[in-house]
């Protein structure tokens, strides 16, 4: 029997082709194969063509954190994102990434576990040489954010208004659009509202709960109760409970920092009441997550100016550190109220 010649060898790795392989191969300086992939450089056409089209044949592809050394920037931004259970933050991340990309940048994505708060990981991301960090539903220390400015790398807080003249801030106009609520809802007759916080001690759910809180007192009215559901959908339907179990004083009107909280107050009132929604109870909620318009959640809310705040935070990241007063580290974009049958 033929023994095969083959059995027992390891398998062969293939090797990477160097740009000084492909320069002696062709027969220019390995600085030329480099200016090949640059459509900037000052190369002729026919030479450029002949250089892509064996590289192509040979596998090259240029290494781009060699080309980032040489030009002292990597084009990779990190995105510090937690509370992703929250389905408002994946559709973020994905427009987020599709935008970045246009611009010729890459992404890094750095997920905070709960509970936890993007100091613990700076130390780790800021090895990967960076240039502008993107932090959105997570913390941030001033004095972090003073260790990246000293390094040169822009920080940016996307739906949190930070004010620290070190990094900049783009969020929606939470405390005017939570007046906004208010008003729609004393013109609606609701003369017992609620509101359910997420965490306090983050700008976005302060800020709707000082907005809503002034817009009814703009109408003589007071807040009847607030609790907190720690943005989420079983905090949600936990608050609820708090506020329409037996003894409590009735609320005609629940208005949630979040949706996924709001969503939580849908079903609790639907499987544990007879209260009927809107007659009984209205409904509001923040985001306009797409399961809001689902039709079995109907959900009036608050549309977050999303595409705008990327936009905005993408322009800023070629800014650098702002080097101005706080407020002109702040950029405030206009909401927009969605009626739908929850209210």
């Amino acid at each position: 029997m033929k023994r095969d010649s083959t059995a027992g060898n390891a398998p062969t790795q293939a090797v990477r082709v160097t740009a000084r392989d492909l320069a002696q191969r062709i027969g220019v300086a390995t600085s030329t194969v480099t200016r090949a992939f640059d459509a900037n450089s000052r190369i002729s056409a026919k030479l450029r063509e002949r250089i892509l089209a064996i590289a192509d044949e040979s596998g090259y592809r240029p290494s781009a954190i060699a080309r980032s050394l040489n030009q002292r920037k990597t084009g990779i931004v990190a995105l510090v994102v937690g509370d992703m259970a929250n389905p408002f933050y994946p559709a973020l991340l994905e427009e987020f990434s599709l935008k970045l990309r246009q611009t010729g940048r890459q992404l890094l994505l750095f997920v905070v576990p709960p509970g936890g708060d993007a100091d613990e990981m700076m130390p780790h991301l800021l090895q990967y040489q960076v240039d502008a960090i993107v932090v959105t539903a997570a913390r941030l220390s001033s004095h972090m954010a003073e260790l990246c400015a000293r390094q040169g790398v822009a920080v940016v807080f996307m739906n949190r208004r930070v004010e620290d003249p070190t990094v900049w801030s783009v969020f929606c106009n939470n405390q005017h659009m939570a007046a906004e609520v208010a008003n729609y809802l004393v013109g609606q007759q609701r003369r017992a509202c609620a509101f359910v916080s997420g965490d306090p001690g983050i700008s976005t759910s302060a800020d709707r709960l000082c907005g809503f809180e002034q817009g009814l007192a703009m109408h003589g009215q007071r807040l009847m109760a607030c609790v907190q559901g720690g943005y989420t959908y079983e905090g949600g339907r936990e608050a609820a409970a708090r506020l329409f179990s037996a003894g409590q004083p009735a609320i005609d009107a629940v208005f949630c920092a979040n949706d996924v909280m709001a969503l939580g107050v849908l079903s609790h009132l639907r499987m544990n009441t007879t209260l009927r929604i809107p007659e009984d109870v209205a409904v509001v909620g923040f985001d306009n997550i797409r399961a809001a318009a689902w039709p079995e959640n109907d959900l009036t809310t608050v549309h977050q100016p999303v595409s705008q705040m990327i936009d905005c935070a993408i322009d800023l990241l070629g800014e650098g550190r702002p080097d101005t007063s706080v407020i002109q580290a702040l950029h405030e974009l206009p909401g927009r109220l969605v009626i739908r049958s929850s209210a």
